[in-house]
């Protein structure tokens, strides 16, 4: 498997694939005609998967020669993602590959590839890493975080959770959402002020709770009401409205209406 020499002599071949894309019989009559091994869909969520020209030749045989190249993945029974290849040394950063990407059909070395993308391969995160979304990852045990991610939460380091969604409270009483989006890979979302104002229920429901057992254990009769009676039945009665954001959640019915 290697890169005839007469290809470094060429400038850089690129067709556009049309809605109906180049045909796989086309594919593989380039493939001939260059001297080159490999074919290559840019697809950084599928780990840029890599077809062989021997894999080609199969899918021509089953009389699919028509058919788009894009049609690669659904075609083939396997594919193998760049990386992979690059560990295995089956392929090395100067190997030249017909690359598919945004229906733009080149040849290419991996190392353009790379710089495309804008990450290296091999770092255990996606390409797509530094998009404008806060992403961190803990990929073999080491945990990192994308500018955005850094920034949020302000460089600190943060300990992995066991599930693939978790909660952390940080220093400062912030507290954010990992959410788990591609293996090893979490979103960051600020979830403080939703977990503040869950605080905030919880303590007054608690504060409720005390208020009306103080009562109950000074022989007062307690009942919960939807709806408030038009006025009360017995003049020991008290009504107390329960308001919570200026909306009323219900009235309290308190029998004898002593004070405490």
């Amino acid at each position: 498997m290697t890169v005839m020499g007469r290809e470094s002599k060429r400038t850089t071949r690129r067709r556009k694939v049309e809605k109906t894309g180049v045909t796989l019989s086309e594919l593989l009559r380039d493939l001939y005609l260059h001297g080159i091994d490999f074919c290559l869909l840019y697809s950084p969520l599928e780990g840029h998967p890599v077809f062989s020209k021997d894999q080609i030749i199969s899918v021509l045989e089953k009389g699919e020669g028509e058919r788009s190249i894009s049609e690669l993945t659904t075609l083939c029974s396997s594919f193998t993602p760049l990386e992979d290849l690059l560990k295995k040394n089956v392929l090395c950063k100067q190997e030249k590959l017909f690359v598919l990407k945004d229906a733009d059909l080149r040849i290419l070395p991996v190392s353009s590839i790379v710089e495309m993308s804008g990450a290296d391969i091999g770092t255990g995160v996606p390409l797509w890493w530094d998009a404008p979304l806060p992403f961190v990852s803990w990929a073999e045990g080491r945990f990192s975080a994308n500018r955005k991610a850094s920034e949020l939460l302000d460089g600190i380091t943060v300990p992995q959770g066991d599930e693939s969604e978790f909660l952390r409270e940080l220093p400062g009483g912030k507290c954010f959402l990992f959410r788990e989006i591609y293996p090893c890979v979490f979103l960051v979302d600020d979830v403080s002020e939703d977990m503040g104002n869950a605080k905030e229920m919880t303590w007054w429901a608690a504060v409720g709770k005390a208020f009306v057992s103080r009562l109950r254990g000074k022989g007062f009769s307690v009942e919960k009401m939807s709806e408030a009676p038009p006025s009360a039945v017995d003049e020991r009665d008290e009504i107390l409205a329960c308001v919570w954001d200026d909306d009323i959640l219900g009235f309290l019915k308190v029998k004898d209406g002593k004070k405490i």
